[in-house]
């Protein structure tokens, strides 16, 4: 066995310590960020395995990479239809990759296509959906106050900025100077500027004015430099919605999760406690 053909099967499994470990923790982070454009671990490997060592057939993938045969078909056969690997019309058959920028243009064109789908569906069920009467009677139970539990950045997000768009009169948040920048780089303060309503911004702890808003009116934000907590984020909307942060952008997890409510008597207790800590805040100059 040569050299280079020991490269080629060892270097995915190759130990700490040995010289083509480092090549094996970068192959890791590429498929790691290949799984981010909707490839599974195995295709990410395949794709990265034909890329880096060439033309390969079937049997040479599923021995180097030790798969299952059955699956490296039907993995080969998945690539192709997605337009990243192309087949050499051989016997046996060799499989090309698509150089990275390639094979990334053509994954999120793809995706952007099935999000323009998605939208018209969403359209279209919406309207097959209001063609159905609805036959629900109001009731004690139907108007009960709610709660819901939410994981996840983007997920959360998109609550926030759910409850901002309904907002008619304010919007209250408290939070740290790590969950600002995060509400700051999803827009959320933007459109907080840009909307006709009230906001007004707590940040704790903090000594100076973050960066980042320095542009807003300094009227409608205050500091609380003396907090020692960095773990308290919250936003109320109107007087009739709270989002209550439980993990927030300071969580070492940095999986952030929080908990909605329009229970009244939650939502005012978040609020009485934002205007207690308004009154106590700093104000900036």
């Amino acid at each position: 066995m040569r050299d280079d053909e020991g490269l080629q099967i060892n270097v995915f499994d190759a130990e700490p310590g040995a010289t083509l470990y480092e090549h094996r923790i970068n192959l890791q982070k590429i498929t790691e960020q290949l799984l981010k454009f909707g490839l599974t671990p195995n295709q990410a490997k395949i794709y990265i395995y034909l890329g880096k060592y060439g033309p390969k057939s079937a049997p040479d993938v599923f021995k180097a990479l030790q798969l299952p045969r059955t699956e490296t078909y039907f993995i080969l056969n998945v690539l192709e239809s997605r337009g990243i690997v192309t087949a050499e019309c051989s016997s046996p058959t060799k499989y090309f990759a698509l150089p990275l920028d390639q094979t990334l243009s053509t994954l999120v064109n793809t995706e952007k296509e099935k999000l323009d789908t998605l939208t018209q569906q969403k359209k279209d069920l919406i309207k097959l959906w209001d063609k159905v009467p609805s036959y629900v009677v109001e009731t004690n139970e139907t108007k009960s106050e709610k709660m819901q539990t939410i994981q996840g950045s983007e997920p959360i997000l998109i609550k926030i900025k759910d409850m901002i768009k309904s907002a008619k009169e304010e919007v209250l948040i408290f939070c740290s100077e790590k969950d600002l920048s995060r509400f700051y780089h999803a827009d959320i303060i933007d459109m907080l500027t840009d909307s006709l309503i009230d906001f007004r911004i707590i940040v704790s702890p903090a000594q100076r004015i973050p960066a980042i808003v320095k542009g807003i009116n300094k009227k409608i934000i205050r500091l609380m430099p003396h907090n020692n907590s960095e773990n308290q984020c919250f936003v109320v909307k109107d007087h009739d919605e709270v989002l209550i942060f439980l993990r927030n952008a300071t969580h070492p997890s940095h999986n952030l999760f929080a908990v909605w409510a329009d229970s009244k008597s939650f939502v005012d207790s978040m609020g009485t406690l934002f205007g207690y800590s308004w009154e106590n805040a700093e104000v900036c100059h």
